[in-house]
């Protein structure tokens, strides 16, 4: 196998592997696998990848628009509502979600949401929002699933039970990659870069 070929090799090998490390263990983290018409909105027991608890309200470009696509769901319907999926995953994970007050609504957008046994989060608490659009924000966490090897992961509505709700989109997780696998990603990179500096020498001689 020649440098070129061995360069190669190497860069997609460092290449996979923060692809890997990137991989969103979400199934259908926004909501686009159920066709549901524009201007439309609709209350499903189950989405594809979530169950809903009981139900769970997904729209499209009603009170507001998604922030990834066409859809997002909003956690109430007739009253607070959730949605839920089992994440598999172990060590060390990346949560992020969008969430947005409902336009035009008081302090009932409360969003509750939690992750295997140790993580709880509340977020919305006593949120209004005057504007006739979502005004999207982005949550990001790092969390210890241990050695479970899978984690319930629950969104679910704690404001006031009005069928007005906070709204959900983009929802991710992704593993987080252990410091040894830095260090081995960072040596491969030294190796590759010594590499190269040694064929330049090689070639000025």
């Amino acid at each position: 196998m020649n440098f070129k070929t061995s360069l190669a090799v190497a860069l997609l090998g460092f290449s996979a592997l923060g692809a890997n490390a990137a991989s969103n263990l979400v199934n259908n983290g926004s909501f686009e696998s159920t066709v549901q018409s524009g201007g439309t909105w609709g209350t499903y027991p189950s989405l594809p990848g979530w169950v809903g608890l009981p139900t769970v309200e997904l729209r499209n470009n009603v009170s507001g628009v998604a922030q990834d696509g066409n859809n997002f769901v909003e956690l109430d319907t007739n009253r607070n509502s959730g949605i839920a999926q089992t994440i598999v995953a172990s060590g060390l994970v990346e949560l992020s979600f969008w969430y947005s007050a409902r336009p035009g609504t008081g302090a009932t957008n409360d969003i509750g949401v939690s992750f295997g046994e140790s993580f709880q989060a509340v977020v919305l608490q006593g949120v209004t929002n005057n504007t006739s659009a979502n005004i999207w924000q982005k949550f990001t966490q790092v969390i210890n699933l241990g050695n479970s090897g899978s984690a319930v992961l629950a969104f679910y509505g704690q404001g006031s039970s009005d069928s007005f709700g906070g709204s959900l989109d983009n929802i991710s997780v992704t593993a987080v990659p252990e410091p040894e696998t830095f260090a081995m990603l960072l040596a491969g990179l030294g190796l590759v870069g010594t590499i190269v500096r040694r064929r330049k020498t090689m070639q000025a001689a």
